[in-house]
This record gives C-alpha cells, sequence and structure tokens, in this order.
C-alpha cells in the first residue's frame, strides 16, 4: 500500500443507499453487541457474534455471490461482551475440532473459551483489570494474550495457563492493542489521549512512539504492511508511515464525532469506518482516498473484513450485514 500526499476531505460525501450484499436477522438473540472475523488464514471462515448473555461461533462461506452464515455452536457468556479474540491455534480442519477465543466482559473480567464444538467445553475467568475493557488480543504465535482496558493499563499474559506477564501503565485509557504477523515480539498500543507506543514485548520497554495530541477512539495497524498505522482521533482518519513516523502521511475527515472503529481490508487497498453517532459506514481506497461506500447505519458494531473474500461485515442492531466492495 503506498501513501501519497494528504488530503483534507473526501469526495463525495453524501450518504447513499446501497443495500448490503447479505443480511441475515439474529432478532431471536437480540442486538449484536460485538463482532470478530478470524484475522489467520487457516481459520479465515470463522466468525464470532457477540449478544447480551452468549457468543455464537459460526462458519461463513461465500458462494456465487452469495454469503451463507452457519451457526456451528453457542456459548452463554454471563456478562456483556465489550471485546472478542480468536486465537491462532483454533482450527476446524482436525478432529476433534479446536476453538480457543477470549472475550472482555463489561464486569472487568477476561474469559478464555477452549471447546471442541461438542462436549467438551472450558471457560476460565482471569481477573485483574478494574475497568471497561476496550479490546483483546492474541499474538500470531499463541504466546500472548494482551488487553487493553479504561483503568489506564494493557495487561499482558501467558496463553499457557494464562498467568500475568506483566503490566503497561500508561497516561490514560488504553483502547487498541495489536500484533502484526510481520514485525513479531512487537506490540502496538493506543490511548485515548491520542498517544500510540509500540513495545518491546520481551524487554517490556517502548521502543516507538506517535502523538497527534487528539482524543483517538481507534487504531489498527494495516496487516498487509507493518510499517502502515491508521488512526481515528476526532472524526479525523489519519494514515501513518512508520518509517517516518513524526507527522501523519495523510488525512481526511470521515466524521463530524469523535468515536468510531475502523480496519483495514487484509490486502491494505481499503479502509472501512463506522461510527454510531454520525450513523455512518464508510469504505475509501486508501490511496486515492475516493469512498467506495458511505451509508446510513443505526445501531452499528465494529466493523470487520474477510481475509480472504472482499466483504466488509458490521452488526447492525439484530442483522448481520455484508457489503462485497471492488478495489477497482
Amino acid at each position: 500500500m503506498k501513501m501519497q500526499g494528504s488530503v483534507d476531505r473526501l469526495q463525495g460525501s453524501k450518504k447513499n443507499t446501497s443495500e448490503p450484499t447479505f443480511v441475515k436477522d439474529f432478532s431471536e438473540y437480540g442486538q449484536i453487541l460485538h463482532i470478530h472475523v478470524s484475522p489467520f488464514e487457516w481459520s479465515k471462515d470463522i466468525m464470532l457474534l457477540a449478544f447480551s448473555s452468549r457468543i455464537l461461533f459460526a462458519r461463513v462461506s461465500f458462494q456465487e455471490e452469495s454469503v451463507k452464515v452457519q451457526q456451528l455452536f453457542q456459548f452463554e457468556h454471563p456478562s456483556r461482551c465489550t471485546a472478542l479474540s480468536l486465537a491462532p491455534s483454533t482450527t476446524l480442519t482436525v478432529m476433534p475440532n479446536q476453538v480457543l477465543f477470549a472475550t472482555g466482559g463489561i464486569d472487568h473480567q477476561i474469559r478464555v473459551v477452549q471447546s471442541d464444538l461438542q462436549q467438551d467445553n472450558t471457560c476460565e475467568v482471569i481477573s485483574g483489570h478494574t475497568s471497561y475493557i476496550n479490546d483483546i488480543t492474541f499474538d500470531p504465535d499463541n504466546a500472548y494474550l494482551a488487553s487493553a482496558s479504561d483503568d489506564n493499563t494493557v495487561k499482558i499474559w501467558y496463553t499457557k495457563q494464562f498467568n500475568l506477564k506483566t503490566t503497561l501503565n500508561l497516561t490514560s485509557p488504553a483502547m487498541v492493542v495489536a500484533w502484526h504477523r510481520g514485525d513479531p515480539g512487537k506490540l502496538m498500543v493506543a490511548e485515548k489521549i491520542g498517544l500510540v507506543k509500540f513495545y518491546n514485548v520481551e524487554t517490556e520497554t517502548p521502543i516507538l512512539s506517535l502523538d497527534f495530541a487528539r482524543s483517538l477512539s481507534f487504531a489498527h495497524w494495516a496487516p498487509s504492511e507493518s510499517q502502515i498505522l491508521g488512526t481515528l482521533q476526532l472524526g479525523e482518519l489519519l494514515l501513518w508511515d512508520l518509517t517516518k513516523p513524526c507527522l501523519p502521511q495523510q488525512s481526511a475527515i470521515l466524521f463530524p464525532e469523535n468515536g468510531g472503529t475502523m480496519k483495514f481490508s487484509p490486502q491494505g487497498e481499503l479502509l472501512a469506518a463506522v461510527n454510531s453517532l454520525d450513523g455512518s459506514l464508510k469504505v475509501l481506497h486508501t490511496t486515492t482516498q475516493c469512498l467506495k461506500l458511505n451509508v446510513s447505519v443505526t445501531l452499528p458494531t465494529n466493523v470487520q473484513w474477510h481475509f480472504h473474500y472482499p466483504l466488509v461485515c458490521i452488526g447492525d442492531d439484530t442483522k448481520l450485514c455484508f457489503w462485497k466492495i471492488s478495489a477497482f
């Protein structure tokens, strides 16, 4: 993904009425609170959906222009889910199935679920945070689990027994934590005040920082390029080249309101962002900043891309919605 000069405002900002390519109604379970699509090739069709008291484990397939969502299993979740992450060890290609995922709850607890999608199901509750958990993620080697909280900390846990490795103390709430398969051993931490730091996990020390001094709602490390980072700060999208970290290389006003989440597509050509206060989902080309999609939404979740198919996805109230997006 190449980055060219900054742009002040997106072209064609008027919302259109593009209907989703596919919609599945989950009214029987209530509002969809959070979604997670596997970022790993060997489990690319796996999806997690969080509701008020349960997590659905599903498979997504794409055939002849049609999307199919097959529910495989459901897990009880006693606390409202605020974060989801599937472990890289998860696979449905062996018997018994091997499923491992983690959740953050509004009760400040982390829950780690292991299952064969049959009778062997365990849930380990991990305590340590004292406030809302904003994000949780496994590293690509399945050695660590990182969690980000409003208690101004990021905690790193060993995945063997889920005991605590270290606590990173911050100056404001931790909004996002992320690993990158192309840059192992480094953890990205994004704070609400607009500070982004990259830590060496072994030495537990920061090695690079970015500071735009504006309230940050989300950040995403481009999966296709470990030197590219996107942040969403006071409704403005900023694209950073980590080889030149002093200032962002591109910027665009996405939303008039603060908040929202965003994600690069796996290939890095597109970026999707959603904001519940603005009531819109936007997809733009990362190089040209041209809007590919701009639609109204009601009660959106976070936004996700499928690992392989050109599909962007959100939960909108009780409906799971997919749009097929072409980069050209």
